[in-house]
């Protein structure tokens, strides 16, 4: 036996006073008796006067001196060695993805899945501990690893569903790493088996069970929304919608197009099953605004029955030219959608009046007032660019880039260029002296720099010259991805560029009302994924504005079969796990302590009372 506190064993000299009140003779109090028949009783009670003899037969004394010894027992601390057996530690990964909204069967298949949590929850031991992660486009604590089980339920009753898709490796994942030195372990998934990854992770965990909630049901649902430039004409938009039908019999359905809740076009699709159709809306016209595309079903998902888009008002584009060329000017001014404006300089002020400004051969101020497109600067405001070397060859380029779409700079000659990195921008040309053309945030604003002259190079005589311009001019005032950058999926990432200086704050405001503000770092303000359907709002310094809008539209959250119950073959038990240690004796010293007190009032109340 092994004792915490030790030094408590020193109340044990305690037993000395203790025993020295027994063993002191008692003075009788002097008594006058009418008669002699009770002097047996005195010489009786002289007899029991004896020191040793009271220790012996007095009962209140050892059960005083065995109470003073479990009490200096349970001070000290004992403990021996044996095998400490631990509660279980349970995990509960809910899946909150948009499919779990379905009513298949009502109220939804999340609320069943919360009720198979709170089912487990209850039948959980004292000892026992649980914690609960939410499947969305981010895992999400909901609680954290607890005893208290009406806290847990709680929080579980609390929980609601995302309306994006989720990623269930990517919580069980975070379920693992947060469980680590758990040794007796379960994780339970509860899905409806959307998830295409589902059956890898339970391979790839062998302690991972699910639990299926939910029936299937046939579905019809918008699968894809997008906007894009009109090829005839250049000022205006198309919109492209993909339906498709789930399960079920094909059969007509009817689609409305509004643009800010006034009706634009209706008509009967037929969808047949399982193939995707697609439509195109045009005539959208001149005033931008919301528009809506909205299905006339009765599925059990709603979610995938309405989709949105943020339509920009049609405009040409104001470019301002500060030193351009005349080659520069005459390539620009090929497409309708850019009106191009030249002059010798401008103030910021005056620049953050047009779209995107282009310098040529001119100094980068330090605040530019738009995006821009630098062509052989010398410095970007106060930082010089790298000294300027001879011939450089191209190596390498991103093809992936929009900037460089159906460019091909293969054997571009240039006989001077100030080649090398720019810190913090990334290459998109490189050659054998360094990045010939690099992009990235100078001042708070996105811009795009030729690290030469065009006149130092046999660019301008290639078709790519207005190819480059074109494509830098377009990226950089949105007009490549005229809706695409306001209109997304829910679930991705949304993230903003040139919203302010490093510090300040950029808020979004969600379609609940609900609203988050991040920090702007390195020019750059991150937000999470975006986990609700509908418009939201991004607010930023200088009383900036912006709106985008997010949809479901994802065939693997529109498709409501319900996957059977995926098991590992190499499921471990969920048996109470043990570890070698120290057992403390405290409780059961504690118990036996309470029952002999217990004892000997009973027995003073009993006996010597009476």
């Amino acid at each position: 036996m092994n004792f915490s506190n030790p030094a408590a064993l020193w109340l044990l000299t305690t037993t000395l006073p203790l025993a020295a009140m027994y063993f002191l003779k008692v003075r009788r109090k002097r008594v006058q008796v009418p008669t002699l028949l009770l002097w047996s009783r005195v010489v009786r009670n002289q007899r029991e006067a004896r020191p040793f003899d009271k220790f012996r037969r007095h009962l209140l004394f050892l059960l005083q001196l065995l109470a003073l010894l479990l009490i200096t027992l349970a001070l000290s601390g004992p403990s021996i060695s044996g095998q400490r057996f631990l509660g279980r530690s349970v995990v509960w990964i809910v899946d909150g993805s948009g499919s779990m909204q379905a009513r298949a069967p009502a109220p939804s298949r999340f609320a069943l899945a919360k009720d198979e949590v709170l089912s487990g929850i209850a039948g959980l031991q004292g000892g026992d501990e649980a914690m609960v992660l939410l499947s969305g486009p981010e895992p999400r604590v909901v609680a954290s690893f607890t005893r208290d089980h009406e806290q847990l339920a709680q929080a579980v009753r609390s929980m609601k569903a995302t309306e994006a898709g989720s990623s269930l490796a990517d919580t069980v994942k975070l379920a693992f790493s947060l469980t680590r030195s758990r040794p007796d372990r379960s994780l339970v998934v509860v899905t409806d088996g959307s998830d295409a990854g589902l059956q890898q992770v339970v391979d790839d965990y062998p302690s991972v069970r699910t639990q299926t909630v939910g029936r299937s049901s046939p579905n019809v649902a918008i699968t894809a929304i997008d906007l894009r430039r009109s090829p005839t004409v250049d000022l205006e938009s198309e919109l492209f919608v993909t339906l498709r039908r789930f399960g079920g019999s094909g059969g007509p359905v009817a689609v409305e197009v509004s643009l800010d809740g006034k009706l634009l076009t209706s008509e009967t699709v037929d969808l047949p099953v399982d193939r995707s159709v697609a439509r195109v809306y045009r005539g959208l016209g001149a005033t931008g605004g919301l528009l809506r595309v909205r299905l006339e079903t009765n599925d059990a998902l709603s979610l995938d029955d309405e989709a949105v888009a943020w339509l920009s008002p049609p405009h040409r584009r104001r470019i301002l030219c500060i030193g351009c060329t005349t080659l520069t000017g005459r390539a620009l001014a090929v497409d309708s959608r850019f009106q191009l404006t030249a002059s010798s300089g401008a103030t910021p002020q005056e620049e953050a009046g047009y779209d995107a400004v282009i310098y040529e051969q001119v100094a980068v101020p330090r605040t530019p007032g738009a995006p821009f497109v630098a062509l052989g600067p010398d410095a970007l405001g106060a930082t010089p660019l790298p000294a300027e070397t001879l011939w450089p060859q191209v190596t390498t380029w991103k093809r992936t880039h929009p900037a460089l779409r159906f460019v091909d700079p293969t054997a571009l000659a240039v006989t001077r260029a100030r080649a090398g990195s720019i810190q913090g921008w990334e290459p998109l040309v490189e050659s054998d002296l360094g990045p010939l053309l690099s992009t990235g945030m100078h001042g708070g604003q996105r811009g795009l720099v030729l690290q030469f002259a065009p006149t130092n190079s046999d660019l301008p005589m290639r078709v790519a010259w207005p190819i480059l311009l074109l494509n830098s001019v377009g990226w950089l005032t949105g007009e490549e991805a005229r809706g695409q950058q306001r209109t997304v999926r829910a679930g991705s990432a949304l993230v903003r560029e040139g919203w302010g200086d490093d510090g300040d704050t950029v808020t979004l405001k969600r379609p609940d009302g609900s609203t988050r503000g991040v920090p702007v770092r390195e020019g750059v303000a991150r937000f999470g994924g975006l986990d609700q359907v509908g418009t939201y709002l991004i607010a930023g310094p200088g009383s900036r504005r912006e709106r985008i809008v997010a949809n479901l539209v994802s065939e693997l959250e529109s498709d409501l079969s319900v996957l059977p119950p995926t098991q590992s073959a190499r499921e471990e038990s969920l048996g109470r796990a043990s570890v070698a240690g120290r057992l403390s004796l405290l409780r059961p010293v504690l118990l036996l302590l309470g029952l002999l007190l217990v004892g000997e009032w009973w027995l003073y109340q009993r006996k010597y009372r009476d």
